[in-house]
């Protein structure tokens, strides 16, 4: 079913190759490739979900990249998904609409595959307030930065009886 793509993006080709790995996602869930995943989540995941849920938005997206880099499909997708939202997050802190919004999107389009849990953590709710803070950066051009400043951000929840 899954043969045909690589475990590891071709050099110069890793946006194709990640797109053509979205896809089958999308298409099928990731339920086929239940073998290609860990038993339970590693500890820079742990690591990486106290500082999301901290703030520390960017410390969050450079302990997930290390973890992102070392990782085949389609497993690297999920910490990808995670990633980008921090990302949006941490453009979101510094008012940046663009950045925010785009990397919001492309982190939820991610995620989405791996609902409505994964590696013990509840992604469903992550999606849902990811969602939510999206349609409040995409309302036009002129945001209000003080009232989205005041909004909480969302925050990876574990699911009980997960001790990683």
């Amino acid at each position: 079913m899954h043969a045909e793509l690589p475990l590891w993006p071709p050099r110069r080709r890793r946006r194709q190759t990640d797109m053509l790995w979205l896809e089958r996602l999308e298409e099928v869930g990731f339920a086929p490739f239940q073998d290609a995943f860990p038993d339970s989540s590693p500890a820079p995941l742990h690591k990486a979900v106290e500082q999301f849920n901290t703030g520390r938005f960017w410390v969050c997206h450079e302990t997930l990249e290390d973890l992102w880099l070392v990782t085949p499909y389609p497993l690297r997708h999920f910490y990808q998904g995670v990633l980008k939202i921090a990302v949006g997050f941490h453009h979101s802190d510094r008012h940046n609409v663009r950045g925010c919004r785009n990397k919001l999107g492309e982190g939820l389009r991610l995620l989405k595959v791996f609902t409505p849990s994964f590696l013990g953590l509840d992604t469903e709710t992550l999606a849902v307030e990811t969602d939510r803070w999206l349609q409040l950066v995409s309302r036009g051009p002129r945001l209000d930065w003080a009232a989205l400043d005041a909004e909480p951000r969302p925050r990876i929840r574990q699911l009980p009886g997960d001790q990683g």
